[in-house]
């Protein structure tokens, strides 16, 4: 056989090797990213940073549910817009979060791509406070997982606008009846 062919052929076959080996090292990385294969109620944070060298660096932090709330997704999940009374009212979607402080002011602004959901609280609605311990800061990885750890308290008067909010319940429509609602504060 001619060596010219031999060669393009060997050729032909090191490139369908290469993009076959590309293939399937896409679908190892996407499939060990799946939501599907985290626990119901895991979150997902993918935060964008300075490295400290002024080079973007993207941190995925996943957090496992804590033991004490529901194995499923809650019925509302996002940002807390406001409170009124014993309703509050949870943005969702994209969420963005804009913390200022000016002359030691602090002012926080929402924006929500989705719906807005009440959660109607009773006296029979647990909360609880988010006290996992979370560093979004660069770390070799790139990546953590972490377990969620929350605390039992008291229904509190207010709760701070931009919180992390999530309630488990009866959904009716955009109306969910809490048993259970976690939240965290934005940092």
């Amino acid at each position: 056989m001619n060596p010219k062919i031999l060669g393009i052929v060997g050729i032909a076959v090191l490139v369908v090797v290469i993009v076959a080996g590309a293939y399937t090292a896409v679908q190892l990385a996407e499939a060990q990213n799946r939501p599907e294969d985290l626990p119901a109620g895991s979150m997902v944070f993918e935060d964008v940073m300075d490295d400290g060298s002024g080079n973007p660096v993207t941190v995925k932090t996943v957090i496992l549910p804590a033991a004490e709330l529901p194995e499923r997704p809650s019925e509302a999940g996002g940002v807390l817009v406001r409170q009124v009374d014993n309703s509050y009212f949870v943005g969702t979607g994209s969420i963005s979060i804009g913390i200022r402080v000016v002359n030691g002011e602090t002012s926080t602004a929402v924006d929500h791509s989705g719906p807005e959901i009440e959660v109607v609280t009773n006296r029979d609605t647990q909360f609880y406070r988010d006290v996992t311990k979370v560093s979004f800061s660069a770390s070799e990885s790139k990546e953590q997982t972490l377990q969620q750890e929350v605390a039992l308290i008291e229904q509190p008067k207010t709760m701070p606008d931009g919180a992390n909010f999530q309630a488990w319940g009866e959904k009716h429509g955009d109306r969910v009846i809490a048993d259970i609602i976690v939240y965290s504060e934005s940092k």
